[in-house]
Parts: C-alpha cells; sequence; structure tokens
C-alpha cells in the first residue's frame, strides 16, 4: 500500500490534468474528494515522503556491515626551479597514481546493531505516522464534506422559511385589506419575513466558508469552480459496540500509539549507544590497499582498536545520562498520551451515541412541526386563531427542520470521529 506513494509526484501531475477538464454538470462526491485530498495533499505527501526518508536511513544503518571499496587515481605534476645552490635547475615531474582500498569492519561492540535496530523501528514508526496522517487528513475531508452538504440543506431550509414567510405576509395584507385582521398584524408579517431573509444571507455565507475549505483540504484548482456535492442518505444507527471493548481496541491499534511505542524502544537503543560510548568500545577491522604507479605496492592488515575515554571532562557520561533521559522522558510521554487516547475514545463514543439518538427524535419533531404549522396556518386562515400562533410555527418548523439537519451531519462525522479514535480503516485509504 505505502510503496504507491513514492509515485506520487506522477500520479499528482495526471490528477491534476484530469481535474481541468471537468465537466461542469457532473457531482462530485465523497470517494472523489477522498481521493483528491490522497494524492494532492501536502501534508499527505510530506509524510509518505517522509517515510522514503525512513527508509533510507535504514538502509545506511545497513550499510555499515558491508565492506566499502574506495579506488582513487591522482595525477600529479610539478615544476621546481632552483635559482641558487648545488641543485641549482628546473626539475619536473608527472606522477600517475592509482590505488585501490577497501575496508571491512568484521566485529564491534555492538554500536551498528543498535543504530540498525533503532533506524528499523524508526522506520516502522514512520510509516504508522504517515497512516495516522493520512487518516486524519481523510477524517477532515469527511467533515468538511458533511460540513459543505450541511451548510447547503440549511440554505435550503432557509429558502423556504423565507418563502413561507412571504406567504403569510401576503396572506396577512389580505386579511386586514377584508377587515378580518388589525392593520399591525402587517408590521408583525413583514418583522417576520425580513428575519428570514437574514437568517437566509447567513445560510449563504455559511455555503461559501464550507465550500472554500473543502477545496482547500483537497486541492482543488484555484478559480475552478466546485461541482455540486453529491448527497449522502441518512446515517444507520449501527451498534458500535461496548465502549469496553473499544478502548481495549483502540489502545493497542491506533496508529500514533503505536508509532510512539516503536520510537521509545528506538530510544533506548540510542541511549545503549551513548553508554556503550561512555564506557569502552571496541572494533576489529580488515583493510586491504593495492597502489599502481611505477611501482607496485600491496597492503594488507587486521586491526583491533579498544577505546576508552579515560578523560574527557564528563562529555560522553553527560551525554549517555541525556540519552537515558530523553528514553524515560519518552517512556512518560507515551503513557500520557494514552490517557488521552481513552479519553478520546470515550468521547468520542458517548457522542456517536447521543447523535444518533437525535437523529430519530428530529426527524419525529420535523413532522410534527410540520403538521403544528399547517393547522396554524389552516386556523388563522379560517379565522380561528391569530398572526402570532401561525408564526411561531414558522419559526418552530424552522427550529425543527434545521435541527434534523444538524443531528444527521454531525452523526456522520462522529462516525468517522468514532473510527479515527478506535483506530478503525476510515473510509477512503485505500
Amino acid at each position: 500500500m505505502f510503496l504507491a506513494w513514492s509515485k506520487f509526484a506522477v500520479a499528482g501531475l495526471a490528477l491534476a490534468a484530469a481535474s481541468l477538464a471537468w465537466p461542469a454538470q457532473e457531482r462530485l462526491d465523497l470517494q472523489r474528494c477522498l481521493s483528491l485530498a490522497r494524492e494532492r495533499n501536502g501534508t499527505v505527501r510530506a509524510a509518505f515522503l517522509a517515510v522514503e526518508a525512513a527508509r533510507s536511513r535504514r538502509l545506511q544503518a545497513l550499510s555499515a556491515f558491508f565492506p566499502s571499496v574506495t579506488p582513487s587515481y591522482e595525477y600529479l605534476s610539478s615544476r621546481v626551479d632552483r635559482e641558487t645552490g648545488p641543485f641549482r635547475g628546473l626539475t619536473k615531474t608527472d606522477a600517475h597514481t592509482a590505488e585501490i582500498a577497501a575496508r571491512w569492519q568484521l566485529l564491534d561492540s555492538g554500536e551498528r546493531a543498535w543504530a540498525l535496530s533503532a533506524s528499523r523501528l524508526g522506520e516502522e514508526a514512520q510509516r504508522l505516522t504517515a497512516l495516522q496522517t493520512l487518516r486524519r487528513v481523510l477524517f477532515s475531508v469527511h467533515q468538511q464534506y458533511f460540513d459543505a452538504l450541511r451548510a447547503q440543506e440549511l440554505m435550503r431550509v432557509a429558502e423556504e422559511q423565507v418563502s413561507l414567510a412571504e406567504n403569510i405576509l401576503r396572506q396577512t395584507r389580505a386579511l386586514v385589506e377584508q377587515g378580518e385582521s388589525p392593520a399591525k398584524d402587517i408590521l408583525q408579517a413583514e418583522a417576520d419575513y425580513l428575519n428570514a431573509k437574514v437568517q437566509l444571507l447567513v445560510a449563504k455565507n455559511r455555503v461559501s466558508t464550507a465550500e472554500a475549505s473543502l477545496r482547500a483540504a483537497i486541492g482543488w484548482p484555484a478559480g475552478q469552480a466546485l461541482p455540486s456535492l453529491a448527497a449522502v442518505e441518512e446515517p444507520k444507527a449501527d451498534d458500535p459496540g461496548d465502549l469496553a471493548s473499544l478502548l481495549s481496541q483502540g489502545i493497542a491499534s491506533r496508529p500514533d500509539l503505536q508509532a510512539e511505542r516503536l520510537r521509545t524502544r528506538a530510544d533506548r537503543y540510542d541511549f545503549l549507544r551513548a553508554d556503550r560510548a561512555a564506557k569502552a568500545t571496541w572494533s576489529l577491522d580488515a583493510n586491504y590497499g593495492r597502489q599502481f604507479s611505477e611501482d607496485v605496492v600491496e597492503r594488507q592488515s587486521l586491526s583491533f582498536v579498544v577505546s576508552l575515554p579515560l578523560f574527557d571532562g564528563g562529555r560522553s557520561r553527560e551525554a549517555a545520562r541525556q540519552a537515558r533521559l530523553a528514553w524515560e522522558a519518552n517512556l512518560e510521554s507515551l503513557a500520557q498520551l494514552e490517557r488521552d487516547a481513552r479519553a478520546e475514545i470515550e468521547s468520542a463514543y458517548r457522542e456517536y451515541v447521543q447523535n444518533a439518538e437525535r437523529v430519530a427524535a428530529a426527524r419525529s419533531a420535523v413532522e410534527a412541526a410540520r403538521k403544528n404549522f399547517e393547522a396554524a396556518e389552516g386556523s388563522r386562515l379560517a379565522g380561528a386563531s391569530d398572526l402570532i400562533a401561525t408564526l411561531t410555527a414558522r419559526v418552530s418548523l424552522a427550529t425543527a427542520e434545521s435541527n434534523y439537519v444538524e443531528a444527521v451531519y454531525d452523526t456522520h462525522i462522529a462516525d468517522v470521529r468514532l473510527r479515527l479514535a478506535v483506530g478503525r480503516e476510515i473510509s477512503g485509504e485505500r
């Protein structure tokens, strides 16, 4: 999965070219947005490039176990002109020297193995960090997509309320002309109509803001209008499972926690290396060299070196102490991260359960509020109620419809947030 991210540049250019020809009439759905974010989002691209850098560091650490062979060539041309003395005169020298040198560290006191282990852990930690970064970005795209749809739905509700308020104003004027309502009712109906128009302007501004955030998250080309967004279904009230199981699963499988555990283990190897450097190190090296010039010279050696920092002002000892303290500090940080993760999982679980209950209640409230408004409007036309009752019913209907829209998209977002908190796969990840 992750090796494909090394082809970001080619894929990104191809995707950019394709997006420029996006049909104006085609809808932009959630999966397309997720795909665009996965390919274009700079945070995601940087995270997976960091994985490649970590892989390179591992290969660099592995190379210490192999011999190194270094060929070299030197051409020396010199001119020396001695003007006085017994050897005066011009001396010219032209020399060619070719040499090949090989070195292989056969054994050491453990530094290479510790460095390789730390780099392997670091590579895996970076891969998990990149996965968590991808999931966080995908969650953000989910959230912004749902927020954009929410804003559009709320604008639709506001437009409907403007239409209802305008109709009430027309009815009120007709009733006043017929002498069935006092003239002051026109002022009340006009105020209600203008308030509805203000709410519509607020809703339109919210749509613009939400769409701008979505364009930035998915890397939509500047200056190109965002296509209309495909609607989503009402969320299903799925059982997320019991909280204890979710907590256990999240602490064990969340990529960010796994990455931090691996980094803590890598820090221990760094401490071991620093501690060994503060005591005594040794190495066994084989060396070979062959020089090609007018005379051919061959050198072979096997060296065993022991190094003991007898006195360095405490530098190596303090370096080891710093490495140990950094390792212990990371252990404490990991413990706190796990506590924070538990709180995040519990909060996401409670939020999802509550929002799922809100959807059903809000749907029933809309049905009741619409019937109430229709009854109040009919009653007023029949002369059985006043304007205030009708306006109150309209506001109740607007509130119920807005609450339903909020509950639907809050539940969609809460579902993705719970998956992120628990460490489950998020839609658009593959």
